[in-house]
């Protein structure tokens, strides 16, 4: 009662996925009867001809056996030929209940394949969860949905009757070629009423049965963490790869400031380091950048391979938050960018000449 309780989270869309894939749906299989009664009460007066003319036939047929001249070989024949004849009758029946069930059930839950449901599962036999099941909520609405469906058939089926009582108590006056259109008339009147409602109570049933689910598929906060641990890893060890990531990340990046021409810093907070080969960088190349720590870990590596260090604050700051390693300069700072790469090869210049 207290897992129960706890259960105040909705339902994770992986959770969702899973429940999907074990075949475990909201579903209402009063609104696949209905809509398969509706179905056959629409076709009621083709179905009833054919039901009445083959089943004439196979009559008519069968009497006209000679049963003196029957031998196990005729009589198996006979038998084979009334099993397929039988088949036939209702076959067009078997095939509207299956294709309504189909687009019924594909309209509800969309196409799913899995073996789960029908594997044994001996919780099922388990007594003390089958008498909770009984006084279940559940249990109840089912009972008065029955209970309502028998009233409303019945009140269908009293109201139309009584509208056409008279003609029914009539019905031998009309002649045996028009009785049987009469009655199966009657009958699809009837049938279609009461598929109707029938159809607005497995909506209804549709309703309550995906809430349901939704309600048996809640979560505590503690399985929503665990799902997440799963998916995501343990959130220390996420932590530990991410820190061992940027690592690397430095590394390279500290590997590629050996290969620059100039460091362009703000003087302490920021760094940034240029390279530009001409006839190999198409423009200046940011090789690395970085801020406080980082910052001086990059002029600390720039002084051991003796590269220049020029200050310059608002290049610095423009240059770090558009520029990402690895990228070229934008145009609209080629020319500040420019003005210190000549002041770089003036001073390697006038070093070269001293020495």
């Amino acid at each position: 009662m207290q897992d129960k309780h706890s259960k105040t989270e909705e339902a994770t869309p992986k959770r969702l996925r899973d429940s999907k894939k074990k075949g475990q749906t909201a579903k209402s299989g009063d609104l696949n009867s209905a809509v398969s009664f509706l179905i056959f009460a629409i076709f009621l007066g083709v179905l009833g001809q054919h039901l009445f003319a083959s089943s004439f036939e196979m009559i008519r047929a069968t009497l006209r056996t000679d049963v003196y001249s029957l031998s196990p070989r005729l009589a198996g024949a006979i038998l084979i030929q009334g099993v397929m004849r039988f088949f036939m009758i209702f076959m067009p029946f078997g095939v509207i209940a299956v294709f309504s069930g189909i687009v019924t059930n594909l309209a509800q839950v969309g196409f799913i394949f899995s073996v789960e449901p029908i594997k044994p599962d001996f919780k099922r036999l388990n007594p003390i969860e089958g008498f909770k099941n009984i006084f279940s909520s559940k249990a109840i609405f089912n009972l008065f949905k029955s209970i309502l469906k028998l009233v409303v058939v019945s009140f269908i089926t009293y109201k139309g009757l009584s509208r056409i009582i008279m003609q029914v108590v009539n019905a031998g006056q009309l002649g045996t070629e028009k009785l049987f259109p009469f009655f199966i008339g009657v009958v699809r009147g009837l049938s279609i009423n009461i598929a109707a409602l029938m159809i607005i109570l497995g909506i209804i049933d549709f309703i309550f049965q995906k809430r349901e689910f939704k309600k048996n598929l809640k979560m505590t906060k503690q399985e929503i963490k665990d799902e997440y641990k799963q998916m995501e890893g343990d959130p220390k060890i996420k932590s530990a790869r991410q820190q061992r990531q940027r690592e690397m990340s430095m590394q390279r990046m500290m590997s590629q400031v050996k290969t620059s021409d100039v460091i362009i810093a703000n003087p302490t907070h920021i760094a940034i380091a240029l390279r530009y080969r001409q006839g190999v960088d198409k423009a200046p190349v940011v090789t690395a950048k970085g801020v406080d720590y980082m910052a001086q870990k990059i002029k600390a590596k720039g002084a051991e391979n003796k590269i220049p260090v020029i200050e310059n604050k608002p290049l610095a700051r423009t240059m770090y938050g558009k520029v990402e390693p690895g990228n070229f300069v934008p145009v609209e700072l080629y020319q500040a960018v420019a003005e210190i790469l000549a002041l770089v090869y003036q001073m390697e210049k006038d070093k070269k000449g001293k020495i």
